[in-house]
């Protein structure tokens, strides 16, 4: 079933980005232009599907800029105007302000994107790529597609996650924000909800280091959430989370912590659990299940407990949210599991996992859009293993692509040192 609802999906994204039209057109772009253009109000510049703009490109209030071909422009500013993407955008920066707003439907491989100011907006249909993604002053951000960068900041904004995020470094929701998460976020470092934020989390959230709220945040654990290091829980914050969640060292609260009113809830420690804030409440029920079983229940019982707080005997574990039909839609049936050395100096080391047999198209393209390497390749099912020779290019970084026949892509970023 899995794999109908796969395929289906798969065809489904595919028509509508070939069917997917930019109309009003008053500018047409057919070929390579590398002009620099300023799209005004009443204009709409459109990329055919033959077309690609390497200029610095900004869209001002009224402006639309329409893609079905390439950007790989290095700085794409959208000042109050529309941006559209059918087609790749593969540039350095993308800045949203003025109440601008950025709808991704395909492919986005940008190092840097920002979405500033009120009434400014990002939706993300398709896949998006890069190094840092922030979204601030009162702008917001949806995503139903998929997300892959290296650190993700939400501060003064409104995020709304229904299926995949994968943030390869640091996580941090700050500032009044307000994160409501229903699909998959994983977290390769540490992540952290502070500074009067909220997070509710109706989906699955996995933290590989460390996971901090602080400063009057609110964060509520309604599904299912595993952090695999450390928990901090500080400064006037409140965490409550309605099941039993997985710390895989040391829980540490010098806040508010509570569990559900109607069920129990609570945490499976590993390591050591310190209180010295509230743990419960009258009207909701936190269990501590401290895996070394210490006589008090805790190793650190101080603070304020309350009477309805247990020790090891909730049995309300947190299971795993199904993803739904949107991951499937954007699913390629291919995925790099990694890259090695990286840093690299000579030889990179490519592992991909496929589905099926296929003839795939490698590229290495340098930040600036240059195309430094591009060859094919017949991968197998199962695990591959690719190697590529990095010896002659430049000191930096570089954006590994993988596409296969269904024009599905795949992006990973590593670095080349002398």
């Amino acid at each position: 079933m899995r794999k109908i609802y796969l395929i289906f999906m798969t065809l489904i994204a595919f028509a509508i980005k070939s069917n997917a039209q930019c109309t009003g057109c008053t500018i047409n772009v057919t070929g390579l232009d590398a002009s620099s253009h300023i799209i005004g109000s009443g204009q709409t510049l459109c990329v055919a599907s033959t077309g690609t703009m390497t200029g610095l490109i900004t869209i001002t209030a009224g402006g639309t800029l329409c893609n079905q071909g390439k950007i790989q422009s290095t700085n794409l500013w959208v000042a109050g105007g529309t941006l559209k993407n059918y087609g790749t955008i593969d540039t350095y920066s993308v800045l949203v302000s003025s109440a601008g707003t950025f709808t991704n439907y395909a492919s986005a491989l940008i190092d840097s994107l920002m979405i500033t100011n009120a009434n400014s907006s990002y939706v993300n249909n398709g896949n998006q790529t890069g190094t840092a993604f922030t979204t601030a002053d009162h702008a917001t951000t949806i995503n139903t597609g998929t997300i892959n960068v290296y650190d993700m900041w939400d501060t003064l904004a409104t995020f709304n996650n229904s299926n995949r995020i994968s943030i390869n470094r640091n996580f941090g929701n700050a500032y009044s924000s307000n994160f409501t998460n229903t699909g998959v976020i994983s977290v390769t470092n540490d992540m952290a909800n502070s500074y009067s934020s909220t997070f509710t989390n109706n989906g699955n959230i996995t933290v590989t280091r460390d996971f901090y709220s602080s400063y009057s945040s609110n964060f509520t654990n309604n599904i299912f959430m595993n952090i695999v290091r450390d928990f901090y829980n500080s400064t006037s914050a409140s965490f409550t989370t309605k099941c039993m969640m997985n710390v895989g060292r040391d829980w540490y609260n010098s806040a508010n912590v509570y569990g559900p009113s109607s069920s129990c809830g609570g945490f499976n420690v590993t390591g050591q659990t310190l209180n010295s804030g509230t743990l419960g409440s009258g009207t909701t029920h936190i269990d501590i299940c401290d895996a070394g079983h210490p006589a008090l229940g805790m190793d650190g019982p101080g603070g304020t407990i309350s009477g309805t707080t247990t020790y090891c005997s909730c049995t309300n574990s947190c299971s795993a949210a199904p993803v739904g039909i949107k991951e499937l839609q954007t699913a390629m049936l291919i995925s790099i599991s990694s890259i090695y050395p990286n840093p690299a100096s000579n030889k990179l080391t490519i592992k991909l996992n496929s589905q099926e047999s296929k003839s795939i198209n490698l590229e290495v393209v340098d930040m600036m859009g240059k195309i430094i390497l591009n060859k094919t390749a017949n991968i197998n099912i199962g695990e591959n293993e690719l190697e590529i020779n990095v010896s002659n290019l430049l000191q930096g970084t570089y954006i590994l692509s993988i596409t296969d026949s269904k024009q599905l892509q795949t992006k990973k970023l590593f670095t080349v040192v002398k």
